[in-house]
């Protein structure tokens, strides 16, 4: 889909999911490493066994679909080779400091004087200007400041933190769809964008219907831990089974079919199955309606036909008899979960100490233009050669200053 197009990538790990997604949709991507290599190259977990540079786990994952080159941006060869390829490039995907780059002659005016129609992407915690701008962060940070953690523990004690760091990966996504939005305004106006990414926004974005909450409601939605409210009535969700959890929300169509599993497995009477309008259960708890068995009665009924069975088995008997239950999985968990394997997510990478993993595969899968790994994650400077001689023209000597390793 992106095969006509070349991407910049200067991002560390704040950035680098945003230039693989471009990757993975076809883009030519160049990943620009200073010669000691991007940072993202010293953040574990480590492989054991692979060279010096090539440890990172963090780096392989973010880094597909990618040729990488070396330049040192501090020298002027450097500099100059990074303008000559900007001027063949269609993106620039960075994610340096609010004014950094441009602070070093690298920023958008810098680059749109060298190439009237790229599209400049720059990731920051809070965006390029604003009472935020120049803040620290953290992933911790953004995910306060952003508002999911307002959502997040139960409401008695702390909120609590997303289990592994998301804000950059969520900054990066949003990102790779401002670049594609912005070259679609550009080839309209023939005018180069710039695109403003905010991990702080991109992980407001994840609260859902949260952000409207208030305008909606008048009143902002409040941690319940695993306890949704029902009008008045306060309704456990997360449910213990025979290998961990799953959350059932016992209401209309699903519990009337989950009352004749009961009846079934002899968890409640037969008399159940014509006692209430099941389907209309949760409206009569709205309406404080009178009803033949309490939601505590029934909320006992959810937690002893779970208990001794296994998430899969309530999951495929869910999908089966169309009742929604999600079972929380671990990781180990999802690389079990059938419908990745049958849609062939998984695939098997080689890793930079010469063995082999089953690694996460292309984010979706297209009838017409099918997506693919068409390269794993590069070696520092693997490509230099390659990329300056075949774009640029430059010669080997040229090369090595520009890049400021030795070749070969």
């Amino acid at each position: 889909m992106l095969s006509p197009y070349t991407v910049l990538d200067l991002t560390d790990e704040k950035g680098e999911l945003a230039s693989m997604v471009l990757g993975d949709l076809g883009a030519d991507v160049i990943k620009v490493e200073p010669p000691s290599g991007s940072p993202s190259r010293a953040m574990g977990p480590f492989l054991d066994d692979a060279p010096e540079m090539e440890r990172s786990l963090q780096y392989f994952a973010f880094n597909r679909n990618k040729r990488g080159i070396s330049l040192d941006l501090e020298a002027e060869a450097g500099r100059k080779t990074l303008f000559s390829l900007v001027g063949k490039a269609d993106f620039i995907v960075e994610s340096a400091r609010p004014g950094e780059m441009a602070g070093r002659g690298l920023g958008f005016e810098a680059m749109r004087q060298a190439n009237s129609r790229i599209v400049y992407v720059a990731i920051t915690p809070f965006g390029q200007d604003g009472p935020h701008a120049d803040l620290p962060a953290s992933d911790l940070t953004l995910a306060a400041m952003g508002g999911p953690m307002s959502l997040q523990g139960h409401p008695d004690r702390p909120p609590v933190r997303l289990s592994l760091p998301q804000a950059w990966l969520h900054a990066s996504v949003e990102a790779a769809v401002g670049a594609l939005t912005a070259h679609a305004l550009m080839l309209r106006t023939g005018q180069a964008q710039f695109v403003d990414v905010s991990a702080q926004t991109a992980m407001t974005w994840t609260m859902l219907q949260g952000m409207v909450a208030h305008a909606v409601q008048g009143r902002d939605f409040n941690r319940g831990g695993s306890i949704v409210q029902l009008g008045t009535i306060n309704v456990q969700l997360v449910h213990e089974c025979a290998d961990g959890h799953v959350v059932v929300f016992p209401i209309g169509g699903a519990l009337a079919k989950m009352v004749e599993w009961w009846v079934r497995d002899g968890i409640v009477p037969e008399d159940w199955m014509t006692a209430e309008d099941w389907p209309m259960y949760h409206v009569k708890l709205l309406q404080q309606q009178p009803v033949a068995h309490t939601i505590e009665e029934v909320l006992d009924a959810v937690g002893a036909y779970v208990r001794d069975k296994t998430k899969n088995q309530l999951l495929e008997q869910g999908i089966a008899d169309g009742v929604s239950i999600a079972p929380v999985n671990n990781m180990e968990d999802l690389t079990r979960f059938r419908h990745l394997q049958e849609r062939g997510f998984w695939l098997t990478a080689p890793l930079p100490n010469g063995q082999v993993a089953q690694v996460p595969g292309i984010f979706a899968n297209l009838s017409e233009t099918p997506m693919k790994v068409r390269r794993w994650a590069p070696r520092l400077g693997e490509h230099t050669g390659e990329v300056l001689g075949d774009l640029l023209g430059m010669s080997t000597s040229q090369i090595a200053a520009a890049s400021g390793r030795a070749l070969g």
